[in-house]
């Protein structure tokens, strides 16, 4: 641990902001709601608004707080960078003590200014929601593996990706009206197909590979084929190929289990398309199973109608 002490100009609070939900394969959620910044001494209790998380960067908020508070004050705590806690604010000195879930912090940085604003850097190694308190004001912040996907490296990714999806199946050229976006982060997501506004929204979810982002666009375009190409008709004569009860609502039951999106015959489809477009590459996730010959030329023929 080391610590130096500097005069510097006033520091800018940054805000980071977060991003949308939808519908594709699922993933374990990894944000969480930020608890509010506070200070434990008995002078005084600060609390800061919640914050709407976006990783890689994450905020628990900016504090607002009188100028007579408690000796040391958190105005600012946010992770910058994977791995990075930064804490902002007021009334340290040099020897108070930095931890991290109440364990001396791995501290990077600490500035203080001659007015007595402060700034300090700390290394935390774990994933996961920490408290960091310098001396005895605390906060509560969200920081990323050292090694997590930076925000850039997925963007890299899904841009790709796109044009690998596109060789399998050309969907640009099908559905030239339809566009496709670069979300925020929704882990519980993989992307979206919008019919309202003709968009397919890819999230930015970190932890994936290229080939992965490839298969979220192919299964978000197989629920544009459903948008533009079959009617109720046809929705039902999949359902019966599939197996699914006749009653089955071709959307499923709407909720949010995994059980539920396996038993949904829209989910199914686009799934099938899938596995129909790159010959199997990848296996069906849902309770429709493996193509059989009748469901391979039922797409067959969908596809040679349309194109």
């Amino acid at each position: 641990m080391r610590r130096r002490t500097a005069e510097f100009v006033a520091l800018t609070a940054l805000l980071a902001l977060a991003s949308c939900a939808s519908n594709d394969g699922r993933e374990l959620a990894e944000a969480v709601d930020p608890l509010p910044v506070r200070d434990t001494s008995p002078a005084t209790s600060v609390t800061a608004p919640p914050a709407t998380l976006d990783l890689p960067t994450v905020v628990t908020g900016t504090a607002t707080v009188p100028v007579d508070a408690g000796r040391v004050t958190i105005d600012e705590l946010r992770s910058p960078e994977n791995g990075v806690a930064l804490v902002v604010g007021r009334g340290a000195v040099a020897a108070d003590p930095v931890t991290v879930d109440d364990a001396p912090g791995d501290v990077v940085s600490f500035d203080i200014a001659a007015d007595g604003t402060f700034e300090t850097r700390v290394f935390i190694a774990d994933e996961g929601a920490h408290t960091v308190c310098v001396a005895d004001a605390c906060g509560r912040v969200y920081t990323l593996d050292p090694d997590a996907d930076t925000k850039e490296e997925v963007i890299a990714k899904i841009e790709a990706a796109i044009p690998l999806a596109q060789g399998i199946a050309p969907t640009d050229v099908w559905f030239p009206e339809w566009t496709i976006t670069i979300g925020g982060l929704l882990s519980g997501t993989g992307g979206t197909a919008d019919a309202s506004t003709k968009e397919v929204i890819v999230y930015r979810n970190r932890g994936r590979t290229v080939d992965d982002f490839v298969r979220t666009i192919l299964h978000e375009y197989g629920h544009v084929v459903d948008f533009e190409w079959l009617d109720d008709e046809l929705r039902d004569e999949f359902t019966e190929l599939r197996g699914f009860a006749a009653d089955t609502p071709w959307r499923g039951n709407g909720g949010h289990r995994m059980e539920d999106w396996e038993g949904s015959p829209s989910e199914d489809f686009a799934e099938a398309m899938v596995a129909f477009w790159s010959a199997d590459q990848w296996d069906i996730r849902t309770d429709g199973g493996e193509l059989t010959d009748e469901v391979t030329t039922f797409l067959d023929l969908l596809t040679t109608a349309n194109t």
